[in-house]
């Protein structure tokens, strides 16, 4: 990982103005395609995707961008740098047929960390990409990582998603414009609720 340019203290400042929680999620759970990114990766034209300026977008092989949501940076910087989620994970949960392509991307989509580039694929501890009800990718979470559905966090924009996951006792966040700062809010809220059953 490298040094990026930039301001990281709106970073550090990011993750220190973070509300303070009770209960945290051991994992917190994206899909990719309009939850983080847009647009959606099967729209594009396939590799080799390219790095740009930005580093929050990847160009396919005839310049169309995917690109990260505007606060997914700042999302990404409180779970990897704000105390609270020093035990949080991050993994990544998508329907997408297009499996190496959404993996290149992944590897490739870099995030600013108070001025370290990670990319999506360093950050995130667990992904499953495959064409399935998503039950089965958190199946696959829940072998991967130990921790136990009900302390688990999830995003997505498609609601039969959400419908279906929240079935095993996850706490699920629909997110119909993707991950703003407001849906990742109301998210941390929705689990605080839970924990008080």
């Amino acid at each position: 990982m490298r040094r990026m340019e930039g301001d990281s203290r709106r970073a550090a400042h990011d993750a220190a103005s973070s509300p303070q929680w009770t209960h945290v999620p051991r994992l917190v759970v994206f899909d990719l395609d309009y939850t983080l990114w847009c647009p959606y990766i099967d729209v594009l034209s396939g590799g080799p995707f390219t790095k740009t300026e930005d580093p929050g977008t990847v160009l396919d092989r005839y310049g169309e961008e995917l690109s990260l949501l505007p606060d997914v940076q700042k999302v990404l910087n409180i779970l990897e740098m704000d105390p609270q989620f020093e035990g949080t994970k991050v993994a990544i949960a998508s329907r997408t047929g297009e499996i190496e392509a959404a993996k290149e991307c992944m590897r490739l989509i870099e995030v600013d960390i108070k001025g370290e580039v990670k990319t999506l694929s360093d950050i995130a501890s667990f992904v499953e990409i495959y064409p399935t009800c998503k039950i089965a990718h958190f199946k696959k979470f829940l072998q991967q990582s130990g921790v136990a559905y009900e302390d688990m966090l999830f995003f997505d924009d498609e609601y039969r998603n959400i419908q279906d996951v929240a079935r095993l006792g996850v706490t699920c966040q629909y997110c119909q414009d993707g991950v703003t700062w407001n849906s990742w809010l109301e998210g941390i809220q929705a689990y605080q609720q839970a924990k008080l059953k």
